[in-house]
């Protein structure tokens, strides 16, 4: 009996058993890598296709808010991200009344430190009215609302989860207000967008 070609039959064979189940578990580990590639694609997709329904309908409530009221100068949300420890405060969906200056650049990836007073208001009260530039305890954001002509904010907050969403925020030029009917209009608008406002992805 030759046990020499004996053995190395047996060699032979158990190598190729071991490289068949290596192939086998590589391939396996493959698709399953491919599957959750593709799972993660799908996903990404469906939100990126539900961010656009929401800041389609988002826009739609903020629109009619320029031409409901006198004086409208501006219409936006600003929203603090990241949301489970905010650091900053961003204005991303805004409508402007033709010739009026944006507030998106100026707010966009703003430090709260530098207007802590005014973001505490924000994200503490439900309704804020600032009747003037003077109301306003932040420097710098009153500085900002002198930069853009704003004489007269109204904001309202969103919540969600016990979670700070953001402000929906009118800006008025110097004109009377009727501010309870103000006031009612950004509580129906909020009712509409508060649950499906996009979070901010850092």
């Amino acid at each position: 009996m030759d046990w020499g070609s004996i053995i190395g039959a047996i060699t032979g064979a158990v190598s190729t058993i071991v490289c068949a189940w290596f192939v086998y578990n590589q391939h396996t580990k493959n698709k399953e890598t491919d599957a959750r590639i593709a799972k993660r694609e799908q996903e990404d997709k469906e939100k990126r296709n539900a961010d656009k329904r929401a800041t389609s309908a988002i826009f739609r409530e903020l629109w009619p808010l320029l031409s409901k009221f006198d004086g409208v100068l501006r219409v936006y949300i600003v929203q603090p991200h990241p949301l489970d420890r905010a650091k900053y405060v961003s204005v991303m969906y805004e409508v402007v009344s033709e010739g009026m200056v944006n507030i998106s650049p100026i707010v966009r990836r703003m430090p709260i430190g530098n207007i802590m007073d005014f973001v505490g208001e924000l994200e503490g009260k439900d309704f804020v009215y600032w009747a003037s530039q003077a109301s306003v305890k932040a420097g710098r954001a009153r500085s900002i609302m002198h930069q853009l002509g704003t004489d007269k904010m109204v904001a309202v907050r969103m919540v969600s989860d016990g979670l700070w969403q953001g402000n929906v925020v009118i800006d008025f030029d110097d004109v009377e207000i009727d501010i309870e009917a103000v006031k009612s209009a950004l509580y129906d608008v909020r009712s509409n967008i508060q649950y499906i406002l996009p979070e901010i992805e850092d």
